[in-house]
């Protein structure tokens, strides 16, 4: 089975090789099992700083990208949140007590979302938005720090910077994000960073950091080769698996299909394709599913991502050049997507 899911691949071996040392190295360090280290470990700061072009003395190690969620939802009460994004956050924010509403970019960036700008949350995802790939352009982000300038507190997630060697924005917006796209879920951390973050996360701060061996452990395997290791492995994978891709369907099958930031990007279903004659999300990428599953390939249903249309989204991390090409052929012969594809321009 070819995972396009979004599981993440293993290191490889240089990669543990080199964790391995640096925990070993972390777990000596006598001072880090007994000195509290509220805003983080300094090694891990400094270098997310660096790598992230962030002010190391705003920078905040949090152990996920929701324990970021969870302080937002706790200080303002209305969040208007992305769609599609990533759905983790939304019971997060909700259970914190928030309002959540959800809309796209355009009503973000034209202000069409209520609230007053003292307790209104913006919260976009850039670059390589999850689940559709896209990346804030110049003129969004500075709508955004006009956004900010207005009063509204505005957060942006650049957990997928990695893949994209870019950040989204800063202007006047908070930066959030996660290593667990690095390595998994066992990771265990995250940052946020802007003016204040420290003081306003300080009471979940209190209960839920990260252990500071953890933090310096990982710190050290960045600093020392581990991030470069990454970027020329695994990451630089990606980026030849997406290129195999859209290359594979354009050569073969006369399909221009877009280009798309970071690992993820969404496949458009076609409704025509579907027996009931107005076909819900469900009835469109279920069967889709199902019929690239038999093909050994799974996917994931992007209304579980809030996507404005039925879509699948599939995640090239973990997964090589040749597969991606089987991919391409897959999508490309299926009556559910080629057809889609084809008749949205993509030719």
């Amino acid at each position: 089975m070819i995972d396009l899911s979004g599981s993440p691949a293993p290191w490889p071996d240089e990669a543990t090789r080199l964790w391995a040392d640096r925990v070993g190295r972390a777990a000596r360090q006598a001072d880090l099992w007994t000195v509290p280290a509220p805003q983080g470990d300094e090694v891990l700061r400094e270098v997310l700083a660096t790598q992230l072009g962030l002010p190391v003395e705003q920078l905040t190690i949090t152990a996920s990208l929701r324990a970021a969620a969870l302080t937002y939802a706790r200080r303002f009460g209305h969040v208007v949140l992305e769609r599609p994004t990533y759905p983790g956050v939304v019971p997060v924010l909700a259970g914190a007590g928030a309002q959540v509403t959800r809309a796209s970019w355009d009503e973000l960036l034209k202000g069409a979302f209520g609230g007053e700008p003292w307790d209104t949350l913006l919260w976009f995802t850039s670059p390589g938005r999850n689940p559709d790939g896209r990346t804030l352009t110049g003129q969004e982000r500075a709508r955004i720090a006009e956004l900010a300038a207005e009063g509204h507190r505005v957060v942006v997630n650049e957990t997928y910077a990695w893949f994209c060697g870019q950040a989204g924005t800063r202007a006047g917006a908070d930066s959030v994000g996660t290593l667990h796209k690095l390595r998994g879920v066992g990771a265990r951390l995250g940052w946020m960073a802007g003016p204040g973050c420290f003081e306003e996360a300080f009471p979940e701060l209190l209960g839920t950091p990260p252990s500071p061996v953890w933090q310096r452990a990982w710190g050290l395997f960045l600093r020392d080769g581990g991030l470069d290791l990454l970027r020329d492995g695994l990451l630089a994978q990606v980026n030849a698996s997406k290129d195999a891709f859209r290359e594979r369907l354009a050569s073969a099958h006369g399909i221009e299909f877009p280009a798309f930031d970071g690992p993820n990007a969404l496949i458009p279903l076609d409704p025509r394709a579907a027996e009931a004659p107005a076909p819900t999300a469900e009835q469109l990428e279920e069967p889709a599913l199902a019929a690239l599953h038999e093909e050994g390939f799974k996917a994931v249903a992007a209304r579980h991502f809030d996507a404005e249309g039925p879509a699948l989204r599939a995640t090239f991390f973990g997964v090589g050049a040749a597969e991606a090409v089987r991919f391409a052929d897959a999508v490309a012969r299926s009556p559910r997507t080629a057809l889609r594809l084809r008749c949205q321009g993509h030719t």
